[in-house]
């Protein structure tokens, strides 16, 4: 079973311990975990080749025989059939239209919201008259454009989804999103990545199964397809769909066993599928920052004008949202147009943050060594407590100078200056100004990596880091150079590969470094450090394989 989808124990005393503890740590890593999100299924991951739109040019029954033949992954998804998928765009773009399901949508505001809350009732209600109608649980929520995949858990939905692909900003702030709120409401989450680009698809059929918008060289670059797969995986996604996938993995042409040959993107799809298969255990992602916003920050799409909920103009706390995430994903906000550019980027910090809202409940707070507010955040006494409390009792709470009025005893002994930290019983605050902005927070947000992260990584990659008994997992993806126009091949620059180095930081000697990914035998320098090449487009996945059970970590 893939155990990706636990979250890395809040308890462990080498996160929580006081500032002046030793300088290395030793823990096990089998503690009893907080809590675990559930898993889909007994067996772990599935990997979805979803059996839809096959147009003229295939047979159902041949179909399946070729998915199960070239063993390409599941065509019987363990994602609810009753789900609300892309309903963000629906909401917002689709009312009276028919949706992909070929659902006609009733929606967007009847009277404009006064308030953001009005624009959460309205929602609700869409969401449940939409696409429940009294059906039985579970419920699946797939959002995709607008960043609003909490909202689903507030609403009682069981399984929590993003889309990616598509004409989608920043699949990195996806699965923050997802994953996050899959943590805060104890929910399973999936991913969908849709062929779609611009107004074109992916298609080897003989029949243009999508018309004039379908074409082999339509749709995203495999390269692109294939880094966000893997990128999911090492998050801990519980179930991958290639939407469409059915369709888009085979060419119409038969091999010696009957079955249809596979094409660029099936072959994609047989790697990744061969990977997991290899590769069931991963360990569990380490997202040291928990990122908390403004309950009611109905985050735009990415595209159009910046308002809240698609109606109210982005006030001074959105745009510190705005600003916070573009800090951690440079240029992922706006994707559309760019040919790829910005769905995935080589961040200056990683993958190393889940994003919260500001109701998370006290044991998913205390589960992160790091909590980070962000908008326009106004905290009832309960949640006011709850914060008090996870910075009491061992974490760090990172504050704008805006929120110290919130924080009065904080407050009585910040100096105004441009940042201070401040220990308070187990824990401390980190207070930095001005007001809403957000660039001091490059600094701390570089330190405090480096000391609650096994290995240090050189910049200029996009980074995933993983851990389980005995090993440690970095993914490196190099995600510049490649670029793809909708219904052109994809341009590659050999001029961005990356050198990378990767140092393992602890205590425990590193016994082997294997790119499992493909397949290859690092060589160790110094006995700690690994050093390789990534082309344009490309990624590696290093298990540091330790002597003894335990890694140990610098502080």
């Amino acid at each position: 079973m893939n155990p990706s989808s636990c979250l890395f124990s809040a308890v462990l005393f080498a996160l929580f311990a006081p500032i002046d503890a030793p300088r290395a740590q030793e823990f096990p890593l089998q503690l009893p975990l907080v809590w675990q999100t559930p898993s889909f299924r007994p067996e772990g991951f599935q990997f979805e080749i979803q059996l839809s739109s096959l147009g003229t040019s295939y047979d159902a029954d041949r179909i399946r025989q070729s998915i199960r033949g070239h063993n390409l992954g599941e065509y019987e998804s363990v994602v609810s059939k009753v789900i609300a998928a892309e309903w963000g765009y629906s909401f917002t773009h689709l009312d009276g239209q028919l949706d992909g399901a070929g659902r006609r949508i009733q929606a967007g505001y009847p009277t404009p919201p006064k308030s953001r809350t009005d624009c959460m009732l309205v929602i609700e209600a869409f969401l449940k008259r939409q696409y429940i109608s009294n059906a039985r649980h579970p419920w699946a929520s797939m959002n995709g454009h607008f960043p609003w995949h909490h909202y689903a858990g507030e609403f009682g939905f069981d399984q929590i989804g993003s889309e990616i692909g598509e004409n989608i900003n920043n699949y990195q702030w996806h699965v923050a999103l997802t994953r996050g709120a899959a943590r805060q409401y104890r929910r399973p989450w999936f991913m969908d990545f849709s062929a779609w680009h611009g107004p074109s698809i992916t298609d080897y059929s003989d029949g243009r199964i999508w018309g004039e918008n379908s074409g082999p060289d339509h749709g995203h670059s495999m390269s692109l397809f294939e880094r966000a797969l893997f990128m999911c995986y090492m998050a801990g996604a519980g179930q991958i769909t290639a939407e469409a996938g059915a369709a888009i993995s085979f060419s119409p042409v038969l091999d010696d066993q009957g079955r249809y040959q596979l094409s660029p993107y099936g072959q994609v799809c047989q790697r990744f599928r061969e990977f997991t298969l290899a590769h069931p255990d991963v360990g569990i992602p380490l997202t040291p920052f928990g990122l908390v916003l403004d309950y009611h920050h109905g985050a735009y799409p990415g595209f159009g004008k910046r308002r809240a909920f698609w109606h109210f103009d982005y006030n001074a706390g959105d745009n510190m949202t705005w600003e916070l995430i573009d800090l951690i994903w440079p240029g992922g906000w706006e994707v559309m147009g760019k040919n790829e550019a910005g769905t995935m980027v080589n961040g200056p910090f990683g993958d190393m943050f889940d994003i919260l809202l500001q109701n998370a409940p006290q044991e998913i707070l205390n589960s992160y060594p790091y909590v980070v507010l962000s908008g326009n955040i106004r905290l009832s006494p309960a949640e006011l407590a709850r914060f008090t409390n996870y910075m009491y009792q061992g974490g760090t709470l990172i504050l704008n100078s805006l929120y110290l009025p919130s924080f009065p005893d904080l407050a009585k002994l910040a100096d105004g200056s441009p940042r201070q930290e401040i220990k308070s019983r187990k824990g401390r605050a980190i207070l930095y100004g001005p007001d809403y902005q957000v660039a001091a927070l490059k600094a701390i947000f570089y330190e405090d990596l480096l000391k609650y992260l096994p290995v240090t990584i050189s910049p200029g990659v996009e980074y995933l880091v993983n851990i389980k008994t005995g090993s440690v997992f970095v993914t490196l993806i190099n995600n510049e150079g490649v670029t793809k126009e909708p219904r052109q091949k994809p341009k590659v620059d050999p001029a961005k590969s990356k050198t990378v180095n990767v140092r393992f930081n602890g205590l425990s000697r590193v016994q082997t470094v294997k790119d499992i990914k493909n397949d290859r035998v690092c060589e160790i320098h110094n006995g700690t450090e690994v050093t390789i090449t990534l082309p344009p487009g490309e990624l590696a996945i290093l298990e540091f394989r330790l002597r003894g059970d335990y890694p140990t970590f610098p502080r």
